[in-house]
């Protein structure tokens, strides 16, 4: 028994080491993009910002796409936390502009990541099909609190509903990190109207506010 104790704490700590070195390279990923762009993705200066060795990046992603794709997925997984961050609240119509808030907001605040979610970076890599597939289950939380606002006759218009709020959030906060418009009220006023244009065409009210 003590054996297989110790075997299993040993199992553990490898375990605990190798995701801790797994989220440092994906950081140090996110943070070169950031601050350089997408040209300093190399697998060599991933590694020295990580203090690592490029072979622990091959052991762990196979090279530089499945780095991304991980940064990738990784970035909708923190995306479909930040919706959930507001599930709790009980006013449907509050519950979906948080969501929508929280989405506008979250692009502001990772442009970095924004733009390997959504191609952003051309043609230095392209995510493949099975993960844009898991990638739009992160709305599904959003598409929830869509339904909950629909009236009952638009019901079966969910997704489509929640794909063109998705479209027009997109849209504006595209335009706001490339400082194409602006000043800062005029960002706020276009993400609310356009925001409350697709809710009321659809039967519902919601009034996003400020990111």
């Amino acid at each position: 028994m003590a054996i297989s104790g110790a075997t299993g704490d040993i199992r553990a700590a490898r375990s605990a080491m190798e995701a801790e070195c797994h989220a440092t390279l994906l950081s140090a990923a996110a943070t070169l993009l950031s601050e350089e762009g997408p040209a300093a993705l190399t697998v060599r200066r991933v590694a020295e910002r990580a203090n690592s060795s490029t072979k622990m990046i091959y052991t762990h992603f196979g090279g530089k796409d499945g780095l991304l794709e991980a940064l990738y997925l990784q970035s909708f997984a923190a995306l479909e936390q930040a919706f959930k961050a507001h599930v709790a609240e009980t006013d449907c119509a509050k519950r979906l502009a948080s969501m929508l808030n929280a989405y506008r907001a979250f692009g502001l605040r990772e442009p970095a990541l924004y733009n390997v979610m959504f191609g952003d970076l051309g043609r230095a890599w392209e995510a493949p099909a099975d993960c844009r597939k898991q990638a739009w289950r992160s709305f599904e939380t959003l598409r929830d609190a869509v339904l909950d606002n629909l009236p009952a006759a638009h019901a079966v218009d969910a997704e489509q509903v929640t794909h063109a709020l998705w479209s027009a959030a997109h849209g504006v906060v595209s335009l706001e990190l490339r400082k194409l418009i602006g000043p800062r009220s005029m960002p706020d006023q276009i993400f609310d109207n356009v925001i409350s244009s697709i809710c009321a065409a659809n039967g519902m009210v919601c009034k996003v506010g400020t990111a």
